[in-house]
């Protein structure tokens, strides 16, 4: 599989956001963030997200957040920490720049998670400011794989294993206003999950890591 078909297989994307969300130097390198977002997923056997979370959160009480995390400090943590070292001898300098670049591009997105259970959205709203860049997680409770859909985001439909998530990755409009997306195939119909685009919410900053920070705290 091409790193850029592995990329679109792994989230769906309002197109002009992977152009808006990256920095300059890498504007237009998808085949770099796919080759990231691939050995995120799978370096040594295990792949960053065993320990740091599948979207980079240190969600999982092992790897902390590094969403953002510069590529000076990736390297600190292979070389200095301990449990890494399986890592540390599967992975080439290629690919640790890579990755670097798929968890700096993760940085500038704000996440907003929802649960899809029973056909409803846990939780069924977040209000994002105008102008944000956002990584929306859906979770599938569910035993089937199911499809979910916007009419008004601009995005490809995305179909989620069941016990699985998925991603979207959409910039909201410079304008108030609510968006939302409904599963196609649940059972119970008539439940969306909003977004609203609203100047009075919290405003997310992009994670840009010190150069200073240690390894532990980086990664």
């Amino acid at each position: 599989m091409k790193a850029v078909d592995y990329l679109k297989k792994r989230t769906r994307f309002a197109v002009p956001l992977l152009l808006l969300s990256l920095s300059p130097p890498l504007l237009g390198d998808e085949a770099l963030l796919a080759e990231g977002a691939r050995v995120f997923d799978e370096v040594a056997g295990v792949g960053c997200k065993t320990c740091h979370g599948e979207y980079a959160e240190g969600d999982l009480g092992v790897g902390p957040y590094i969403r953002g995390a510069t590529e000076g400090a990736i390297r600190a943590a292979i070389d200095a920490t301990p449990e890494m070292v399986v890592v540390k001898n599967a992975i080439t300098a290629d690919e640790i720049s890579a990755i670097s670049a798929y968890v700096s591009y993760l940085g500038t997105m704000q996440v907003a998670r929802t649960l899809a259970k029973r056909g409803r959205f846990i939780p069924s709203q977040i209000s994002i400011r105008p102008g944000t860049s956002v990584q929306l997680v859906i979770q599938n409770s569910g035993i089937r794989p199911y499809t979910f859909r916007s009419d008004n985001m601009g995005v490809d439909d995305l179909t989620i294993a069941p016990r699985s998530s998925g991603s979207i990755e959409w910039q909201t409009p410079e304008t108030e206003g609510e968006h939302s997306l409904y599963c196609m195939d649940c059972k119970l119909k008539n439940q969306f999950y909003t977004l609203h685009v609203d100047s009075g919410a919290d405003e997310f900053r992009a994670t840009t890591p010190a150069a200073s920070a240690t390894a532990e705290d980086s990664m």
